[in-house]
């Protein structure tokens, strides 16, 4: 936008390239700063008379295609000029009927639950008085911790029931 300024002010339209000239191709009406109430109401008038259009939906109206497909030689001589291109490394098949090791994650960065929960306790009893506040901390990361294990004991109990 600021070479389109630029551009605007030093009168240099034929140095205009790419989206700088499809918006100024787009949209030629000259901001005029508005310093009176009523040139403010006339400012939001002359927006809401104006066409409303769209970049995008602009440039594709260009498009030659715009009503019908190209010509089906028309798209084989198009398809012919683009290169396929060869991937080498497709990976490996997971086998579904072999089982999957579970994955350890305690030791993951970012997925210290732990300190975690020591965290968002701190903060949650930062108002609290100071001589209370480590012990309302333990509580707070004690019942996080029986929420995580009852979440768990539930999502096994699932499993069990689907496994049967």
């Amino acid at each position: 936008m600021a070479a389109y300024r630029n551009a605007q002010q030093k009168g240099g339209a034929k140095q205009r390239r790419g989206y700088v000239r499809q918006i100024s191709d787009h949209d030629e009406v000259e901001i005029v700063q508005a310093t009176t109430q009523e040139g403010v109401e006339a400012r939001f008038e002359a927006d809401r008379n104006r066409r409303k259009g769209s970049l995008i939906q602009d440039m594709a109206n260009r498009s030659q295609w715009k009503d019908g497909a190209p010509s089906p030689e028309l798209a084989k001589s198009m398809s012919d000029e683009i290169e396929e291109v060869e991937v080498e490394h497709v990976g490996q098949r997971t086998v579904p009927s072999r089982e999957i090791e579970e994955v350890d994650r305690s030791d993951r960065p970012g997925e210290d639950l732990s300190l975690t929960d020591r965290v968002i306790a701190n903060a949650a009893v930062q108002d609290a008085p100071v001589e209370l506040q480590e012990l309302l901390a333990d509580e707070h990361v004690a019942k996080r911790q029986a929420k995580r294990d009852e979440l768990s004991d539930a999502v096994e109990s699932l499993d069990e029931i689907l496994d049967d």
